[in-house]
């Protein structure tokens, strides 16, 4: 790997965890790839996620952090692709902010990079339940059946890609797809396939803001916009 990382982490209502996760990737990335940038875009918290990112911010220079409008997960981490790729990054991970994505995997994302452009973790365990579990497997079965595209973790939010190989996909998805990171894996899949690390999902820290039965209720939804996005 060579050139820029940018790391975009989306941000809605984690004062919990937030802290904990910046100051445990921070060190872990400046060990193995301190050429990057850590972008934290705080999707319209209403709790004090947002004045502990700038606190943070105030003393580590690689944090940045956008402050904006909520839009949900999935389109919140479209506009850190776009940020990052407008600022010439040359690969970009994401991750979350509820602490669930363990840096220990850092070294085997970047190592698979060497030879494979887009690197997704597989969420091979996890610690947050029968019903989180049983929502991945959800949406992957709907994905299938909506595009005939296989992604076994397409919700996943531990990915690293290379920008020639998200640029253009960024551009195909719309801006009200409710869960955008879904569009995004079928549409890497379909035109460059995806290479996947086993990974360990760790419990968050903090409640969820979404709900495990609003998953199912946008199942109809995500069925109809795959469909209309992928035909």
């Amino acid at each position: 790997m060579t050139g820029k990382l940018w790391v975009v982490m989306p941000a809605y209502n984690e004062e919990a965890s937030v802290s904990h996760v910046v100051k445990e990737w921070l060190p872990a990335l400046r060990r193995s790839y301190p050429n990057f940038v850590f972008l934290a875009l705080n999707d319209g918290s209403k709790d004090s996620t947002l004045a502990i990112l700038n606190s943070i911010a105030a003393k580590e220079q690689e944090l940045r952090v956008i402050d904006k409008p909520n839009s949900g997960h999935g389109q919140t981490c479209v506009l850190g692709y776009r940020m990052a790729l407008k600022e010439r990054a040359e690969w970009i991970l994401q991750i979350d902010s509820d602490a669930q994505c363990d840096p220990v995997y850092l070294d085997r994302f970047f190592e698979q990079a060497a030879k494979a452009k887009i690197v997704y973790g597989f969420r091979k365990s996890r610690d947050d339940g029968w019903k989180r579990l049983f929502i991945s497997r959800f949406v992957t079965v709907f994905t299938f059946a909506a595009t005939g595209i296989l992604v076994k973790d397409c919700n996943v939010p531990y990915r690293l890609m290379h920008r020639s190989c998200l640029e253009n996909i960024v551009e195909l998805v719309p801006s009200d797809f409710h869960l955008a990171n879904v569009l995004v894996a079928v549409l890497q899949q379909k035109y460059f396939g995806i290479s996947w690390v086993p990974i360990h999902f760790r419990p968050r820290i903090g409640t969820a803001s979404l709900k495990s039965y609003s998953f199912v209720k946008h199942g109809i939804q995500l069925y109809r916009q795959l469909r209309n996005a992928t035909q």
